[in-house]
């Protein structure tokens, strides 16, 4: 050993060349061969070590995708039942519209029913105040007829004929006064009784109709359509509409004539899905037959639905 150095070589020549202070060309070669061995081995188990970590991200990520896509169905039927949800809530304020107003007719009816109650009882007043002067009048007629009997006696019996017609006269008066009274308030409340039930039968056909088409067609649904969504109020005595293309985007006001012409070009451009959802404001200020024509005139000329076959 030289130096510090010690001498690899297998056949070293102990000759004049072991007194040479530096290693021969084979030595170095050898120390770079295994160099580049051990550098090669690592750098393999490093690469065994990536393609692991590698498959593993791979598996993540597909996991995480399968999760993306569950969470998406799941937010597109979620989507479909809020929007079912918003149609089946504006069908029954329209309703609770038109009970709102059902009542207060039966308030003006009951109202209009009071004061002919008291008409009636004025009248009644006037025909008892009537009698009573005729009855007055009656005996200041029997005074003077007692008064001039003596002169008079002759005319007795004529005068009894004459009480007597004038008795049957009153008798057939007041009967008819009773008979018109009575049928002036049956004739009133035949009439209020007519528009109450026409009112009802209306009523009634309009729901006949919406659960007739029910029926007869597949129940109305937002999977797979289109959907639009169209609120309808009023404020200040004037109307409001506002629209709104898809779930995602924000309500805009529009004139009827603009929402007919984004309806109508979104129903050519998506023949039979178009689905258009009406929403009626808790407070709208509407009145049932306004909240009711109107959603019927849009979901009969645009909505998929309500299209003819």
């Amino acid at each position: 050993m030289d130096e510090g150095f010690i001498d690899l070589r297998r056949a070293g020549d102990h000759g004049s060349g072991s007194d040479s202070f530096w290693p021969s060309f084979t030595d170095i070669m050898m120390v770079v061969v295994m160099i580049f061995m051990i550098t090669s081995t690592i750098l393999m188990l490093r690469n065994w070590e990536l393609v692991r970590e590698l498959r593993t991200t791979l598996e993540a990520e597909r996991a995480a995708e399968a999760l993306a896509q569950t969470a998406t169905r799941t937010s597109v039927t979620l989507e479909e039942r809020l929007a079912q949800a918003q149609s089946e809530i504006s069908e029954l304020r329209i309703q609770l519209l038109r009970a709102s107003e059902q009542n207060q007719s039966a308030g003006r009816q009951l109202a209009q029913a009071r004061q002919q109650v008291l008409e009636l009882e004025t009248g009644k007043q006037e025909l008892l105040a009537r009698l009573q002067q005729s009855g007055r009048e009656r005996n200041r007629l029997e005074d003077r007829l007692q008064q001039v009997q003596t002169d008079f006696k002759r005319l007795t019996t004529s005068h009894t004929a004459i009480q007597q017609q004038l008795s049957e006269a009153e008798a057939a008066m007041r009967t008819q006064e009773q008979s018109s009274g009575r049928e002036l308030v049956a004739l009133r409340q035949q009439y209020a009784d007519s528009e109450h039930q026409m009112a009802t039968l209306q009523g009634n056909y309009d729901e006949l109709s919406v659960k007739y088409g029910k029926l007869i067609k597949p129940a109305r649904t937002a999977s797979g359509k289109r959907l639009v969504s169209v609120r309808y109020r009023k404020e200040g005595g004037k109307y409001r509409l506002e629209f709104k293309e898809s779930e995602q985007g924000v309500y805009k006001s529009l004139s009827r004539q603009q929402l007919d012409e984004r309806l109508t070009r979104l129903k050519d451009k998506h023949p039979g899905l178009l689905y258009v959802k009406v929403i009626i404001p808790e407070k709208s200020g509407l009145s049932y037959n306004e909240a009711w024509t109107f959603t019927q005139d849009i979901l009969t000329t645009y909505d998929y639905y309500y299209q003819d076959d």
